[in-house]
């Protein structure tokens, strides 16, 4: 085990300190510029925006390292949700509201792109064709983002699915305009091979609302993004003083704290064609 000096302690508790304190975002300035540019004076409007948050945990059951400094979390799960209400905290994300802004949206992919906690990180996507009568090529993208590359057991994936289709619901109850983007966010926790996965894929669905049958997928192409890392367990552990000055949050209370949490799988026949 290699030792470490007082100055990488507190370069790294510095690193640790500084993103936690969240990302200075210019967005608003360039949206500010980017409206004097259009040429009949009207503004940007995100009125036919929503978002759509979703989260679901799983393990495999295998076992995970002692807490060490950090035991009164009570569990690894606990450290990692914490640090992702941390990231959420800090780009001023509400995962428990389907208003959109894309400020918030954009900074928290930064939050866990540049996250100093997680080790691996891989950020990519794949695209998908769907319809209001199909909207498998979403389940098969997720399938081959977290199955395929095994941070989600196997039992765990249909919980995932059922996730999804509660965020697919609240976007069908969810009233907005005639037309409206609907931009989902399924974070995944799971512990698989005594490692501790946090991922989160994300995509953007246009639906339009027709009289008699509320709200529909419409024809199109759309991209599933995937971002997913493991937790440092030694450098938790190196900033212990740190995660333990944050807000506490266990597994449930981040599952059950995003939007469609309280909303029954929507059972469209589309999920299966």
């Amino acid at each position: 085990m290699s030792t470490w000096t007082q100055e990488q302690l507190r370069r790294e508790a510095s690193e640790i300190a500084l993103w936690a304190a969240g990302r200075p975002t210019p967005l608003q300035g360039v949206l500010e510029r980017v409206e004097q540019l259009i040429s009949d004076g009207s503004s940007l409007d995100y009125s036919d925006q929503e978002k759509g948050v979703g989260n679901c945990y799983g393990t495999d059951g295998s076992e995970l390292p002692g807490l060490g400094p950090l035991a009164s979390f009570g569990s690894w799960q606990s450290v990692a949700a914490t640090i992702l209400r941390k990231a959420e905290e800090s780009a001023g994300f509400d995962p428990s509201s389907t208003a959109f802004d894309p400020g918030e949206w954009s900074s928290l992919e930064w939050q866990f792109k540049n996250m100093p906690l997680f080790t691996n990180i891989i950020d990519d996507s794949t695209d998908a064709s769907i319809s209001s009568l199909s909207l498998l090529p979403v389940i098969e993208a997720v399938y081959y983002a977290l199955e395929f590359d095994g941070v989600v057991p196997m039992d765990a994936f249909a919980e995932i699915i059922t996730s999804i289709k509660k965020i697919g619901q609240l976007a069908v109850q969810n009233e907005g305009q005639q037309e409206k983007n609907s931009n989902i966010q399924q974070g995944v926790l799971t512990v698989v091979r005594g490692d501790l996965y946090l991922g989160m894929l994300r995509t953007t669905v246009r639906m339009e609302y027709k009289k008699g049958k509320g709200y529909q997928h419409l024809n199109q192409e759309v991209t599933v993004s995937r971002l997913n890392g493991n937790l440092d367990y030694d450098k938790c552990k190196r900033n212990a003083d740190e995660l333990l000055a944050w807000d506490g949050q266990d597994v449930d209370d981040w599952v059950n704290g995003a939007s469609s949490a309280g909303y029954p799988p929507n059972t469209s026949p589309a999920w299966d064609n």
